[in-house]
């Protein structure tokens, strides 16, 4: 099979948020381009936004966590658009409170979590008994506004929020980080020394145990995702998932470019389905509604490079999605 009659023209539009291409995504592209594929991007955070816009692509990945950008996807999933990680999930993984309580459910190690919209209600002599406490804003991502509570007066330490917090007791005897990174089933680990807030600096390899892959698919299956990242802390109980998010920056990975162009390949041509989850009981394993992996949305754009053979840091085109 040729390059060009693998992907047949088909149209792959990207939903990117404004930062820079990484490495890994210009690979992606031109893998993608060489393939056959069409592809084109758009930064939704930069334009103004048509609520009739139609989906005009065979395939939308949603590679951004911008509330606008999930709302993008939200309005082409309700006009029947393909997506990849599906809108549903990725909507989900905006409200860390319902991540982390959806966790806890399904029996997936999750510290012990509280939400509260005033940290100061945390002052009560039961919660004193638990600190150090993890505060993390409901909706934040990148581990922006994480802080870490060892004493009843720094309750009112933190700036001034109107929006809810996510509280977690503090993993003990932590020391390493795990970045996990999937794609579909596979998957895949990184790691980095302990630090609260993260740090920006990629990981290193890491071969992932089978607890820790077998968590990583459960947490797949549970919100219904096909390209997702945990954020994984080793302490002395074992492996404790604090972080769940929609497509990662899969950085510290060499090869995993053409890793994620055969997938999206695959959810392009429909031979790969994410299966998102209607609902979970105390009682009742999930539900399923047997929806496909990906969902599309977008004004007609120009190829990335006019045939299959684009190269990496070829202009992308952008237009409204």
């Amino acid at each position: 099979m040729t390059a060009l009659s693998w992907g047949s023209g088909m149209k792959l539009h990207f939903l990117r948020s404004p930062k820079k291409r990484s490495a890994v995504l210009e690979q992606l592209y031109a893998l993608l381009a060489r393939r056959g594929f069409q592809v084109t991007e758009s930064l939704p955070d930069v334009a103004v936004q048509d609520l009739d816009a139609a989906p005009q692509h065979d395939l939308y990945i949603v590679k951004s966590r911008t509330p606008l950008s999930i709302s993008v996807a939200g309005m082409l999933h309700r006009r029947g658009a393909r997506l990849l990680n599906p809108y549903p999930s990725c909507a989900a993984l905006l409200d860390k409170i319902v991540v982390t309580a959806a966790l806890r459910q399904a029996g997936i190690p999750t510290p012990r979590s509280w939400a509260a919209a005033d940290p100061a209600l945390l002052r009560s002599a039961a919660m004193a008994q638990r600190l150090p406490l993890v505060l993390k804003p409901f909706n934040g991502i990148h581990s922006h506004g994480i802080r870490v509570v060892s004493a009843p007066d720094q309750l009112s330490d933190g700036p001034t929020t109107t929006e809810p917090v996510l509280v977690q007791e503090f993993v003990e005897g932590c020391t390493e980080r795990l970045k996990i990174h999937c794609v579909g089933e596979r998957v895949f680990g990184t790691w980095k020394p302990f630090s609260m807030g993260g740090t920006h600096v990629p990981g290193q390899p890491r071969e992932v145990g089978e607890e820790v892959r077998d968590i990583a698919v459960r947490c797949g299956r549970l919100f219904g995702l096909g390209l997702y990242g945990l954020d994984v802390l080793i302490g002395r109980r074992g492996p404790v998932v604090v972080d769940v998010n929609s497509f990662p920056g899969y950085k510290g990975l060499p090869a995993i470019a053409p890793i994620l162009a055969d997938y999206i390949a695959r959810c392009a041509r429909g031979e790969e389905d994410v299966i998102v989850p209607r609902h979970r009981t105390a009682d009742a394993e999930v539900r399923t509604d047997g929806g496909s992996a990906v969902q599309t949305s977008g004004a007609p754009d120009a190829p990335i490079g006019g045939r299959s053979g684009a190269r990496a840091g070829a202009r992308i085109p952008r237009t409204a999605p």
